[in-house]
């Protein structure tokens, strides 16, 4: 299946690492980060979870860093949504080279990728997707669900139960 081209923003580089599913990004998406999540994964992140496999998926070929062309587009959109420049950053480049999904956990940034067209997916849908295409079990991914969750992912107890409703019934 034709991997879908997709700029993500740090949160999901993150907490896909923390939990060992890091691997799903690349096996399902096409990845573009813009140099703002790279600075914040990799340089002011170091040593943390996403870091060192970013650094890796970048040299290897699988995660390419872009720059941002209006960076005044981006400082609107931060404003406009109350986001990190970082994840104004995530949207202003899927504009800029015309991705088909947004890969983001946070409210703002999903809001403001949602507004302007394009499909978003956190941790909790790439798990999903996943499933969907074989590369998880479905209990693997109930387990990661509470994973994430013990991590310090932040979600209601109410999506967590339908994510895993969902999950379930992919058996």
């Amino acid at each position: 299946m034709r991997k879908l081209k997709a700029v993500a923003d740090a949160s999901v580089l993150i907490h896909l690492s923390a939990i060992g599913r890091f691997h799903l990004l690349l096996n399902l998406f096409e990845i573009v980060i813009p140099e703002g999540v790279y600075e914040e994964v990799v340089v002011e992140g170091w040593g943390l979870p996403g870091s060192l496999e970013t650094v890796e998926a970048i040299r290897n070929g699988f995660i390419t860093v872009e720059r941002v062309i209006d960076m005044e587009k981006v400082r609107n959109i931060s404003y406009e949504y109350g986001i990190s420049i970082s994840n104004a950053e995530v949207i202003q480049l899927a504009k800029e080279i015309n991705a088909e999904i947004v890969l983001a956990d946070e409210e703002e940034v999903r809001e403001g990728a949602g507004d302007e067209g394009f499909d978003v997916r956190g941790c909790l849908g790439i798990l999903i997707e996943s499933v969907k295409r074989g590369l998880l079990k479905p209990e693997q991914a109930v387990r990661d669900v509470d994973g994430l969750v013990e991590s310090g992912y932040r979600v209601s107890e109410e999506i967590v139960n339908e994510v895993k409703g969902i999950l379930r019934g992919c058996e």
